[in-house]
């Protein structure tokens, strides 16, 4: 199944006969985050996109869960790839690589949640059955977007945003809130022993309570390598690409020359 019109894409270093990197973005970001990357990890071909309701692919229908995995298969159909997820990316690629998608050669994510409750925000009053559904006004769903970028980016930063990246970043807020829905009422679910792939598994240098525990699960049950990028917060993607780069390349490696 080809790539629905509607998603924007791009391949960077683009060469056919070069490895492949799938970047997955996370809540509230888009698939221009990771330039600096694909920069450091030339000649691998990397494939940026922005999934949908997000950036360029912001009034791309319907967002629901299934749909964001849908893409994420269309883009591994074209060709085999090591799928590296931040955050909530990497929870997508966790989960199609847990379908056992041919394609997927090995996953890499950084930060990325579980399934579970734990990541819906104790201070919001909306309901995650709504959120999953898409019930909720969207000018609180801005509300609550615009308030998770501020603690991701500071109020300062925020604040020196142009007035029209301001609104289009809170009318991201709807597919934001729907997919914290879904990961917190199970319509995002896989078994994590179901995978057969290699995992590398990153975080940062001050992660959080639920962050250490996602890392320390998929260290258990997938054997993942691990590994700490220091001086790093969250968007490590942004701030520390080459270490990143490092630990890929490093990947890459060991997919596609094994040692014997």
């Amino acid at each position: 199944m080809p790539l629905r019109s509607v998603i924007h894409r791009e391949i960077l270093n683009q060469d056919p006969r070069a490895p492949r990197l799938v970047t997955v973005h996370g809540a509230m970001d888009r698939g221009n985050s990771f330039r600096a990357l694909a920069q450091q990890l030339a000649p691998i071909e990397v494939v940026i996109w922005d999934r949908a309701g997000y950036a360029h692919s912001l009034d791309a229908e319907p967002v629901d869960v299934g749909d964001q995995l849908g893409d994420l298969r269309a883009i591994l159909d074209e060709k085999p790839a090591i799928v590296f997820g931040h955050s909530l990316g990497g929870t997508y690629a966790l989960w199609l690589a847990s379908l056992g998608h041919p394609n997927v050669l090995g996953v890499s994510t950084f930060e990325s949640p579980l399934p579970g409750g734990a990541w819906w925000g104790e201070d919001w009053d909306v309901d995650p059955v709504d959120a999953a559904l898409g019930r909720v006004d969207v000018e609180r769903a801005g509300d609550l977007a615009e308030a998770f970028l501020r603690r991701m980016i500071s109020d300062a930063v925020w604040e020196r945003l142009p007035d029209r990246t301001k609104r289009l970043r809170r009318a991201e807020g709807v597919v934001f809130l729907r997919e914290l829905g879904q990961l917190v009422t199970g319509e995002i679910a896989f078994d994590l022993a179901s995978i057969g792939v290699d995992v590398v598994a990153g975080i940062s240098e001050r992660p959080s309570h639920h962050h250490r525990f996602g890392l320390a699960q998929l260290v258990e049950v997938t054997n993942a390598m691990s590994y700490c990028v220091m001086h790093a917060r969250h968007g490590a993607h942004l701030t520390n690409p080459g270490a990143l780069a490092e630990v890929l390349r490093q990947q890459f490696e060991t997919v596609l020359w094994p040692t014997m």
